[in-house]
Parts: structure tokens; sequence; C-alpha cells
């Protein structure tokens, strides 16, 4: 059992009761802001060559706020298909967000609800990873520093959707520049922290694997949502069995 000096003295505890919550939050934000910079202008540019002017394009990112729903939104829009058409598409794309907010539903639950439904329309699949890590290391929610976490992020999305969209004449491909590879960079860099044991590494490369070969069975998009569920699920039953064990081992 971990004792009360042990859980005060920790990196992760210590975190949360910063003084400057705030700092603390653009500090978690920045690599994401870096990260949504280049991907949001790729968003951009892919906006504009699709017929959507600049300003609805930018204020698609400011109230919308759906990465991979938002390029597959302006790809639907410029194959000229019907607006249920992409509605429905992106919605299903975004289901994944109903699990990210369930997860963190009892870390959040100490705010009044107004902040929850703020805090969770700015949930992305890395600002989800940032607050699981802190939950998951037992730090305390703090509304600055969540919030500040989340405007960092956002604003590093917008940010790149300016430029892009602004600078669409002189970029005609992102690809000139790599920043279709900006996605999947960001979400290794945000994996490998998470992946501490055997067990983690098992699961996410689970994952992966179910991911891939759902795509291969013709699963389209929802090969995320159904890979997650079953590593979860996996996952969950391993954890459940590894403690079990390890509780009759000390009762033994």
């Amino acid at each position: 059992m971990t004792t009360m000096s042990d859980s005060s003295s920790s990196p992760e505890k210590a975190a949360s009761d910063n003084p400057a919550p705030i700092m603390t939050g653009i500090r978690r934000g920045l690599p994401i802001f870096l990260g949504y910079v280049p991907l949001g202008f790729a968003y951009g540019v892919l906006a504009v060559q699709n017929g959507i002017p600049p300003i609805p394009a930018v204020l698609m990112s400011l109230f919308v706020y759906a990465g991979a729903g938002q390029f597959i939104a302006v790809g639907l829009c410029g194959a000229g298909a019907p607006v249920l058409t992409i509605v429905f598409t992106t919605l299903i794309v975004n289901l994944r967000h109903l699990l990210m907010s369930a997860a963190l539903a009892p870390w959040l639950a100490p705010f009044a609800r107004i902040h929850q439904w703020f805090i969770g329309w700015g949930l992305t699949d890395e600002v989800f990873a940032t607050h699981s890590s802190a939950m998951n290391a037992g730090e305390r929610a703090r509304l600055p520093l969540v919030y500040a976490v989340n405007f960092t992020a956002h604003s590093g999305w917008i940010l790149g959707s300016l430029l892009g969209a602004v600078a669409r004449d002189f970029l005609p491909d992102p690809k000139f520049l790599g920043l279709d590879f900006a996605l999947p960079a960001m979400f290794m860099a945000l994996l490998a922290p998470l992946c501490r044991d055997r067990l983690r590494i098992l699961i996410a490369a689970l994952a992966a694997v179910l991911s891939v070969m759902l795509v291969l069975a013709g699963a389209g998009r929802w090969n995320v949502i159904l890979a997650t569920l079953i590593s979860a699920t996996v996952g969950t039953l391993l954890v459940q069995r590894r403690d079990s064990q390890s509780t009759k081992r000390k009762n033994a």
C-alpha cells in the first residue's frame, strides 16, 4: 500500500498541487500545439482547395474542432457529397470521443456540469492521452490546468488552419513538406510514455494490429472504434487477472 508521504512526493502528485496550474497546463499542451500547427496547416490548404473559403475553414476549426472529421468533411465537400452523408460520416469517425469522455468522467466528476461539457468538447485524441496520463498517475484534476491544456492544443489547431488557408496559393500539395505524417508522428510520441510495462505494450500492439486487420477486412472507419473496444476489453481482463494473481500471492 502506498503511504501518504510516498504519494505526495511523486512528481505526478506534486504537479497537481503546483501553484501555477495554468503554466503547467500550457507546458503539457505545448507538444500538442506544435504538432497541431502543421496538421492544421495541411487542413487549411485542403479545405480551400476543396472549395471552402478561408474564413469558414478557420471557423470550422474554431467551433467543430475535430481533426480527422474535418479532413474527411472537406474531402467529401470537394467530392460534392450530400450534406447528410458528410454529417453521418463525420459522426461515425468521431464516435470514439464517447469512449474518451466516458474514461475521463470519474476524473472530471468534481467539476460543474458546464465545465465538463466544455472540457469534453475540447477533447481530442492527444488531449485525452495527456489527461488520462495524469489521471492514471493519481493526479488530482484542477480546472485551470485542464483548461490550459485544452486551450493550448486548440490554439495550435486554429493557428495552423489559418496559416494553411492563407498560404494555399504557395503550397498546392501539403505532402510537399511531409505534413501528412504530422498526425501519426504525434500519436506515436504520445503513446510511447504510456507504454510503461509489457502489458501496456501488448495492448497497444494488439490495438494497432486489430485496426489494420479491420481495415483490410472492410470495416472502414469503424476500425478505430472496434479495435479500441476489443483491445480495451482484453486489457481490462488481463489487468484483473494480474491483480487477482498478485493478491493470491500476497495472501499465500
